[in-house]
């Protein structure tokens, strides 16, 4: 399923790269999520031109309504999500059918474009966890590029009203899952957007970041114990980076500057002995010791 919000420079390609998979026998669920510009009369114009697609006009309720929205709305027994200003490669689909019947998996991924070096593996839950937690391949938190089983979300929606909802909910579906297979070739083509929530500059919004730490945190404890510390470093790094980006404001959030001192100061020690990057690493340590100097140096 596809949500859309103001993409009507990216859509139309979006929407070929699925109608000209060569995997066809699929439905396309287009939601459009109250946009303003000619995004909504371009969906139109695709359900018009192709019976596969299926369009659904609502008010603005962010991203994660639109999913929910989607998946309450599909029929078929497998769902992938695809972001409206993404495209995917022709042979994504039958890709991702093929991995999840030769190995009984229930979740099936491919990596984005620059991710792909050629190689598959099969994960169980916890492996899966731990890969998206230290981010050292290509299995990510992402929601696109991946097939899942559709009795994955019968007690699973995205939560609304907050972002980073990937790795709220992605944590979720890899527990519950039994095996989770990963094929490092680029078949998704993920488009930066420098208008994207996340890509944008610094606000409070991204302190939502802890919402979906905290349900993870609480996840893993639970299932998988021995995973907590890649929670604790993953939290830190995220801190380190969102201090960074919010010392380049020209307007202080002094606020949320305390707020991620606080989170960094807290994880700091662990952090230092991670497999992180070391630029990371005397980053963090400068925010802890003495955070004027870090906003400066940033």
């Amino acid at each position: 399923m596809v949500p859309v919000y103001n993409t009507e420079k990216y859509l139309s390609s979006c929407i070929r790269s699925l109608t000209e998979q060569s995997y066809q026998n699929i439905e396309i669920i287009i939601v459009d999520d109250g946009s303003t510009d000619k995004s909504p009369a371009l969906c139109d114009s695709f359900a018009c031109a192709d019976e596969r697609i299926h369009v659904i006009h609502q008010e603005n309720r962010g991203m994660s309504h639109a999913r929910n929205k989607g998946i309450d709305a599909s029929k078929g027994e497998l769902i992938t999500f695809v972001d409206s200003d993404d495209e995917v490669f022709d042979s994504l689909f039958v890709t991702l059918l093929s991995l999840m019947d030769e190995s009984g998996a229930e979740i099936s991924s491919a990596a984005s474009q620059d991710m792909g070096r050629g190689g598959k593996r099969v994960y169980t839950s916890e492996e899966a966890m731990r890969h998206i937690l230290t981010e050292n391949t290509g299995l990510t938190t992402s929601v696109w590029g991946k097939l899942y089983r559709r009795e994955l979300f019968d007690r699973v929606r995205f939560p609304e009203d907050m972002i980073f909802e990937d790795y709220y909910i992605m944590p979720c579906l890899f527990s519950a899952a039994k095996k989770i297979i990963h094929l490092d070739e680029g078949l998704y083509f993920y488009r930066i957007n420098d208008e994207s929530v996340t890509h944008s500059p610094f606000t409070a919004k991204r302190l939502d970041y802890y919402i979906a730490a905290g349900h993870t945190r609480e996840l893993v404890k639970e299932k998988f114990p021995s995973l907590i510390r890649h929670v604790k470093n993953r939290d830190t790094r995220y801190s380190i980076a969102f201090y960074r980006q919010a010392a380049r404001l020209e307007t202080r959030d002094k606020q949320s500057e305390k707020t991620l001192v606080k989170y960094v100061r807290s994880g700091i020690f662990p952090y230092l002995i991670s497999s992180y990057k070391m630029t990371s690493k005397a980053y963090g340590a400068l925010i802890a010791i003495c955070p004027p100097l870090a906003r400066k140096l940033f």
